[in-house]
Parts: structure tokens; sequence; C-alpha cells
């Protein structure tokens, strides 16, 4: 690996630890993740360093975390574990601080998760060469499962000591395109059940990290195979093997889960869209609503959820036809839940529902005969921010309906009618997303004599449409609209 690859202030970070750890004579040692993907050569992208003491990590971590002028945060009392936030400016690099979980490095080796992550260094020992560490302290023979590229358990009872440890799994595999050693998805299996207590906060942050790969629909159709999506989303539980018609080729929870298939492949370049809308919607996607958690993985997850409203709506008709009328409401509410119980933030929560409620309107607007300026404005008037997701949620959920039915024609025409929806969300947002506010509230009741109400609201909707029709550019014109408006109403004459 070369030295570009570990950042400098990593570095720097990393030998301010070692001192002070030098000055009270214990000793840390580099284990996880990073020494991993040095290993495999793999670019330094979480900024998260895990570091193992003998004991007393948590008195270490505060006086660490004080020594640096960084944050301490208590992890795990119990188990002896917490973190130090250093922050730069808008650089943040998290070290984890734990207690050797046994009376030696090797026993703390032999109860982690994966045999990957349990190889280790000594500090002192990496930093002399960090772009070659060495000598590695690998009892569990983690350097021979990343040469097979394959996930290996430390010990059997790994997954029912922390149930999580499934989720992890698949995040590995996922992100590192590793395959499971023989038995592990047995012994994943057996421990679903154990996912009930685990807390929300966790399963979040395992599920986000899957989602943000391109292998987010082979790892969820995976976990619904051991039984594990069943205990994650119980709300998918009632589409397993629901008949849809005969314009579905899958069942309702068959359709969700290529919906997410579908998410990997279009959201990992956005290559399928014209050239000028790919930049855009590549940065829409990465950027995240809360740390570490980017639009890419909440769209997914919308994706997953987004007709668990059928089951309950299913109406059978005498000529045989499959109908789900309201099944985005009904789903929204199970999105909602779904969202909470994980304990996503109330925007988070926000934009997962409304994928799931308007998933299908970016549809009715493909088939009208033109698309207005007016559809165009009163689709972001609604989702504002998420209507590129819900455009992105739709067509993931169009590209997962008819599988190999699907006629080309009729696809490229419904790309072109989405790109026509999202280019002015990126290229046009004054002009008919949110265009600017030629006059504000309290010119209108000055110059039409109104009190603050319900009515000065409505004039200003008014001419905000009016504006993204390009029928007003100005104020004169504002202010002409909203005349006419009140002379057609008797309760506010001009």
């Amino acid at each position: 690996m070369s030295p570009s690859m570990i950042p400098s202030n990593v570095i720097e970070t990393l030998a301010r630890v070692q001192t002070f750890a030098r000055v009270r004579n214990v000793s840390w040692f580099l284990v996880g993740g990073l020494v991993r993907d040095q290993l495999l050569g793999r670019p330094f992208t979480n900024r998260n360093v895990d570091l193992a003491v003998p004991t007393g990590a948590i008195t270490l971590a505060r006086a660490l975390a004080s020594a640096l002028g960084g944050a301490f945060v208590p992890l795990d009392e119990a188990a002896g574990s917490a973190r130090v936030v250093i922050s730069e400016g808008s650089q943040r690099l998290d070290m984890d601080i734990s207690d050797f979980r046994g009376p030696s490095l090797e026993a703390d080796l032999g109860r982690r998760d994966f045999t990957v992550n349990a190889i280790a260094i000594a500090l002192a020992d990496w930093l002399r060469n960090p772009a070659h560490p060495g000598p590695l302290i690998d009892p569990c023979n983690g350097r021979h499962a990343l040469s097979r590229k394959e996930l290996a358990a430390c010990f059997p009872g790994t997954f029912d000591e922390d149930p999580v440890r499934i989720l992890r799994a698949f995040r590995f595999a996922a992100q590192l395109e590793f395959a499971f050693a023989d038995s592990l998805e047995t012994m994943m299996a057996r421990a679903v059940e154990g996912l009930v207590r685990v807390s929300g906060e966790r399963l979040r942050d395992e599920l986000v990290a899957i989602c943000a790969t391109d292998r987010a629909g082979w790892a969820m159709t995976s976990l619904n195979a051991i039984g594990a999506l069943d205990v994650l989303f119980p709300e998918l539980v009632p589409g397993r093997a629901m008949d849809q018609g005969g314009f579905h080729h899958l069942d309702v929870l068959g359709h969700q889960l290529e919906t997410v298939h579908q998410g990997d492949r279009i959201l990992a370049a956005c290559a399928e869209f014209s050239g000028p809308l790919r930049g855009p919607l590549n940065a829409y996607c990465a950027e995240e609503l809360v740390e570490r958690r980017s639009r890419k993985s909440l769209i997914k997850l919308g994706g997953l959820l987004h007709d668990a409203g059928k089951p309950a709506n299913r109406q059978v008709h005498d000529d045989g036809e499959i109908w789900f009328i309201g099944h985005e409401h009904t789903g929204a509410e199970l999105a909602l839940t779904a969202a909470q119980r994980l304990r996503f933030s109330n925007r988070e929560t926000q934009m997962i529902s409304q994928l799931v409620r308007h998933h299908l309107r970016p549809g009715f607007l493909s088939r009208e005969p033109q698309l207005t300026r007016r559809a165009i404005y009163r689709f972001y008037k609604d989702l504002g921010d998420d209507g590129p997701a819900c455009l992105l949620t739709w067509w993931c959920d169009r590209m997962a309906t008819r599988g190999p039915l699907s006629r080309v024609d009729q696809l490229d025409q419904q790309r072109a009618r989405l790109e026509e929806l999202l280019s002015p969300y990126f290229f046009k947002v004054e002009e008919i997303v949110k265009p600017p506010r030629l006059v504000d509230g309290h010119q209108l009741m000055a110059e039409f004599h109104l009190t603050p109400g319900p009515a000065v609201g409505e004039l200003l909707a008014a001419i905000e449409e009016a504006q993204a029709e390009g029928q007003v550019h100005s104020a004169e014109e504002a202010l002409a609209l909203a005349k006419a408006r009140l002379t057609q109403s008797p309760q506010n004459p001009p």
C-alpha cells in the first residue's frame, strides 16, 4: 500500500496517540478495518480506527480525548469501550478504544466477529512503516481468509453473542465482494431471532451501510432467504408469495427485492441517463442528510418498502384483474413505522415515507401527452428536495416491474420523460421548481388592504405557480395577477 492511501493527518493523530500511550506505559494495538483494508490495498475511506488496550479503555479514552482536544463518547461501559472523535474542519476521525475481550490480545482477537477483522499490530510497530505494516498478530489466520476473499467467523457462537453481526457479515461481503465460508449462513440462520434484541440504531447503521454498496439487492435477498428480513421488516412478510397479476412477473415481496437490485444497477453511476444529468444525480445521491447516511441508501430502503401496503389493499375483480388501489398511502404509514423503529432522523423518516407515498406519481406524469411546467412545478412543490429521489425510486420500481416483458420503445419513452422531470431540479430551479419571490405578503396586504390570513398565502402560491408557468415575470405582473384573483372573489374586493 502506498503511504498516500493513509491520510497524513491520520498518521499524525495516531503518532500523538502513541506518545500518549508511551507516557502511560500502556500497549496499544491497531485492529480491525484499517489493518484489513491495508492488506487488501483498499483506500482509507470510513474515517474509523479500532484500537485495543489490555484494560482501562474508558478511562484512557476520556484522557486521550482531553489530550487531543477531541470529544469523548462512551459506547459500552460494561464491555469497556469508548470513542474519541477528532474533528478538523469538515474531516472527522473516530477512534474506537476497547478493552481486551479476554486475558490476552490473542484471546481478544479470538472473540471478534470475523477472521479478517481479527488481525492486529502494535501501534508502535505500525508507525514505524505505515505503508507496509508489520509484524502482524494473526491467531485466527485472517490473512488466509483475505487471500481467499472469504468471510469466516472467529468462533461458532459469534452471531449468538451479538446478532447484529449477521448484518455486519452481509455488509462486509457486499463492501469487499467476499464470499461466505461454508456453514456461515447456517450459523446466521440459527441466530436471526436474536435480531429483535438489537437496538434500532445499530440495525439502522448496518442497513444503511449495506444499501450504500452496489450489492444491496443481493444482501436483502439473502437476508430474506435466512429469515432475517422477517425480523428486520415485518411489514414485508404479507407480500411473500402474493400474486400481483399478469402485469408483474414477480410476487409482491420478490418485486420489492428486485427494486433494490435495480437500485444497485441504476444508482451505481447513473450511467443510463444522459451525460449532463449524471454528475448532478451522482452528487445528489451521495449527499448525506445525516452524517454517513446518504440519499442513495434511503432511496434503496424506500424501494424495498414501496409496495408494503399492497397486501392490505389487494382486490381481485370479477374479470380476474388484481388491483391495489390506495396501497401507496397504506405503505407510507408502514414505512413511517419501520423508519421510526429503526431510529432514523425525522428528516430521513419523512423522506422514506414520501418516497413510498408518491412512488406512483411519476408514472402517471409519464403517461401525459405533454408534460406542462405547471405539472413539474406542482410535483416539486409537494416533494421539494425529495423530488429526484422519488423519480429515481419510481424508475427502479418501473425497471423491476415487467422484467423480460418490458417493451424497449416504451422504456425509452419513459426514460425521456423521467429526464424531463429531473432536469428542472438541477438546471431550472428558479425558472420552474422554486421561482424567486417577486412580492411578499406585506406588499399584498398594503396594496389591497388585506388582513393577515390564508387568503394572502393563497395569493402568494398563485403568483409562484404563475411564475413557474412563465406567465408572470415581474412584481407589477404579480400584483396584477393578485388583483385579478381578488376581483373574482367577492369576499376580498380589491
